[in-house]
This record gives C-alpha cells, structure tokens and sequence, in this order.
C-alpha cells in the first residue's frame, strides 16, 4: 500500500512538471505533444500535427527525444557485420567479416550497436557526454536497449563491464558515459532469473593514452595496447563478458579490453556500442 502511495505521489509530481515545463527535444526542438515530418539532409524538420507520448520509450520510462528523432537515430539502411557492427551491401558476405574487419585481429566475437555514426545520431551523442547531466546518455542507453534487447540476450552475457576511464580523464569529465549505458544494460537484464551484474571495477587502465580521434588509423592499435589491467579475475573464469562503450570507431579500445579480459580467464567478450564509426576521421 505504501509503495502504491509513493508511486501515485511520483507519477502525480511528474504530470505536474511535465504541464509546467513541456519536454522539448534537444535535437529538433519539436515540444512534446507535436511531432515533426522526415528530417532533411541538415536533420531539421518541419512541425506537423500532434502527437501524445511522444517523449516515452515502449517501457514508459522517460527520454529527452522525440519519436522522431528516435526513429532516425536507430534506423538501420542495410544489413550489418555481426563482427564489427558496421553497416554492408545488402550483397555482401560477412561470415569472415566485413571490409571494415576482414583480415584484422580483434579480441571480441562480436559488437551490437544503436545505429551508424551519423545524421542525428552524430548530433546526440557528443553532447550526450560532455554534459553535466547524464540524462541523455541514458535516454540513448534506453534506446540501444529497446531496439536490440533481443540481440544482447541471445548472448547469454554472464557479466557486464563498461571501458573505463583513466583517472587524469575523470577529473575533466562529469561521467563515463560507457558506465551509464553499462547499468543501464545490467539493470535490464536483471528483470531476468538469473542476475547480470554491472562491474565497473573489474577492468582499469593503467597509464593514459591520447584520445583515439587524435591519434592516426595505423597507430590507434599501439596506443591502446598494455591499456588495461584486470583485478579480481575470479569473477569472470569462463564467462561471457560483454564490454560497453559509447562509440566503436576501429574497435582498438575494445579489442585490447578484450584481449586483457581473455588473458584473465573469459571464455568470450562482445561488445555493445551506441554508435558504430566508419568514418575514421570522426
């Protein structure tokens, strides 16, 4: 009865908020109750009609953007490479990997992602993570959860961990986003039996390395590698772990946590990503 109370209280003070300050999205600026038309090449669109719930996931948990907006973030314009994440030629074969992966050694068997790195997407995501809220970064973790859950269980993850930052990176950012869509992931999976635990201290990183979109194609691999180290590699002996990061542009990061996850005893390491980068430049 009392949790009944509590709820009824929440859900009554969010109405209210929601009457006084409209949700608006951050990307179109189309206020809730409207909703917009296709975007254009510049991602703007004009305003059309009403629309109700439109600031709601399928769950009913809240987010920042718009049905719209949403829809084109997560929209997918062709077949991907299980291996890597990146979008293909609806002709191409991909059992041994993709043009973007054939031929490289990468420590992980897989990558799941939102959608490519561009458009909308592109917008969202960077100011997702400099911001001084996280709010963003879990409505886009919200999102990659309700478009490819079915994908991150037939994984059958055992254990989660998000890449980790370094700690000269923590004093000049407010989160890791990686670790946001990590809980985000555990909480989730969690609903079922058997409990898939967020462990953000699993994996660290030793020394600091330059950003990556600093760093040239050819040596993103070098200045990852000896990143991480792995503490308590008990907990995941024979273990599927599925390491989470915000974007996957060569997989370098994610293949040496990988790598360091593998040496310490894990049977297999997938990779969960908000958005896949082809463009090495970005």
């Amino acid at each position: 009865m009392r949790r009944r109370l509590i709820d009824l209280w929440h859900s009554s003070l969010q109405r209210a908020v929601d009457f006084a300050f409209p949700a608006e999205c951050p990307l179109c600026r189309i206020k809730e109750g409207q909703v917009a038309r296709e975007p254009d090449a510049q991602g703007r669109r004009p305003e059309a009609g009403m629309c109700t719930g439109a600031f709601r996931h399928a769950n009913g948990r809240a987010t920042v953007f718009c049905e719209a907006c949403r829809e084109a973030m997560s929209r997918v314009s062709g077949p991907s490479c299980a291996r890597c994440g990146a979008v293909v030629g609806p002709f191409s074969k991909t059992d041994g990997g993709c043009i973007h992966c054939r031929g490289r050694k990468l420590a992980f068997q897989s990558v799941i992602c939102l959608g490519m790195y561009e458009g909308l997407l592109k917008r969202a995501l960077p100011s997702a993570k400099w911001s001084f809220s996280c709010v963003t970064i879990q409505s886009l973790a919200l999102q990659l959860w309700e478009e490819k859950a079915d994908d991150i269980r037939r994984l059958q993850i055992d254990w989660i961990v998000p890449v980790p930052q370094h700690w000269q990176q923590r004093l000049t950012r407010h989160f890791n986003p990686a670790w946001i869509v990590a809980e985000t992931l555990s909480r989730h999976l969690g609903d079922s039996p058997q409990k898939v635990p967020c462990d953000v201290h699993i994996l660290r990183r030793s020394r600091a390395t330059r950003p990556q979109k600093r760093v040239s194609v050819s040596q993103r691999v070098q200045n990852q590698q000896g990143t991480f180290r792995v503490r308590d590699a008990h907990l995941i002996q024979g273990r599927k772990v599925l390491i989470v990061d915000d974007v996957l542009t060569t997989g370098a990061t994610c293949s040496e946590a990988a790598r360091a996850l593998r040496a310490a005893g894990a049977a297999a390491c997938h990779v969960a990503v908000i958005g896949r980068v082809l463009d090495h430049s970005a």
